[in-house]
């Protein structure tokens, strides 16, 4: 099966820490080849933590040069529970079709606490990992500091 790429650049995560003022710190490590779970290419797995936040950020990149060829990036509370996953990546052939329609960009949404996997939602294509911190990580923060600053 030919590969296939989604059509964006892989992250730089060293910078991200200079274009956020919210991240205090994104950790990073490529997986060695001969560890790889999978013979897509390479990956490099990431974990952000932020200013006025114990929540993270954990990150999977899978890529081969600059290109992604898939990657997941899952929202944690404090508590290590999950609160969102953004995801792209085609499914394997042969899964079930109530899966792969979501393919690449997708969401998982969790219904309840205890729901680790969560509903899947098609989202918008070329989603990057600078969409979820602008979008959903950044707010958040924004709305943990007013409400402190509030009490």
């Amino acid at each position: 099966m030919r590969q296939q790429f989604l059509g964006i650049k892989k992250t730089t995560f060293s910078n991200l820490e200079y274009l956020y003022n919210d991240i205090l710190e994104v950790s990073f490590l490529e997986t060695p080849r001969n560890e790889l779970d999978h013979k897509k290419g390479r990956e490099i797995n990431a974990k952000i933590t932020f200013h006025y936040y114990d929540g993270n950020l954990r990150c999977r990149e899978i890529f081969e040069g600059t290109e992604l060829i898939e990657y997941y990036y899952d929202w944690y509370a404090s508590n290590g529970n999950i609160i969102q996953k953004f995801h792209a990546h085609y499914h394997p052939s042969g899964t079930p079709e109530e899966i792969t329609q979501f393919d690449p960009w997708h969401w998982h949404v969790p219904r309840s606490i205890d729901d680790v996997e969560g509903e899947r939602i098609t989202w918008r294509p070329e989603y990057t990992i600078h969409d979820v911190i602008e979008e959903h990580l950044k707010p958040h923060i924004l709305r943990l500091r007013r409400s402190e600053a509030n009490r």
